[in-house]
């Protein structure tokens, strides 16, 4: 069956293309906002709670969303329970993880030992080892909901020498052009006609021929309208 506590989520930083990631990461562990609208807006800077959280789940769920998000900025953790005292990790992508246990209130509780070792240690070294450059951070970063940009099926045919992306011309139609050789070389390709991948391509056949992943346009990018358009 397993222990449980409480917990909590709170993401500072995140860029729009990654917030269905992000939502269905915490979904996965029951943290949940309550004045969520739908699930393609990310409510930065606001507090996503669990009130049965698994215990030892906060670094499962920072080491997920650093997996599937790295660009994302958060903190995760889980209250104290039974004789263990609560976890906290803070994760900032040009820092790393910052991870130490925390009260119920999700604040760091460092050991003693711990902190007369940063004594005497060259000023980086202490603030480091405090975590005082992840809070510095969090503190600038922007709060406010972050929403989803709409995502086009893509299906890369490498058979026919084509990529098609779903439903993404003016007129609603399908947008394709002629299929690059390599998978850098298709990112390459949808860039130039203002799209970015959201996740990675995955085979649809045994043979690999034939490959989907999402894209969307964001928010600087253009739309080529000297395509090709297909119709299925």
């Amino acid at each position: 069956m397993g222990d449980w506590t409480s917990g909590a989520a709170t993401i500072h930083a995140c860029p729009p293309h990654r917030v269905r990631t992000v939502l269905d990461t915490l979904a996965e562990y029951d943290l949940a906002y309550d004045d969520a609208e739908d699930n393609t807006t990310l409510h930065v800077g606001e507090w996503y709670t669990a009130t049965e959280f698994r215990c030892a789940s906060a670094t499962d769920v920072a080491h997920q969303l650093i997996n599937h998000a790295p660009e994302v900025a958060f903190t995760v953790y889980e209250e104290p329970a039974y004789e263990w005292i609560g976890t906290t990790c803070t994760y900032v992508p040009e820092l790393g993880l910052f991870t130490a246990g925390c009260d119920t209130d999700g604040d760091p509780l460092l050991p003693q030992k711990h902190v007369l070792e940063l004594e005497g240690k060259p000023d980086d070294v202490r603030q480091q080892g405090l975590g005082v450059p992840w809070l510095t951070a969090i503190a600038d970063m922007p709060a406010g909901p972050v929403v989803e940009p709409p995502r086009f099926a893509t299906h890369w045919d490498r058979r026919h020498g084509d990529v098609v992306v779903v439903a993404a011309a003016q007129d609603g139609g399908d947008l394709a052009f002629p299929a690059p050789a390599t998978p850098a070389d298709v990112d390459k390709a949808l860039a130039e006609r203002g799209f970015q991948r959201v996740d990675d391509w995955s085979a649809l056949d045994e043979t690999a021929q034939l490959w989907r992943a999402d894209v969307y346009r964001p928010a600087d990018g253009t739309d080529d309208t000297a395509q090709i358009h297909l119709q299925f």
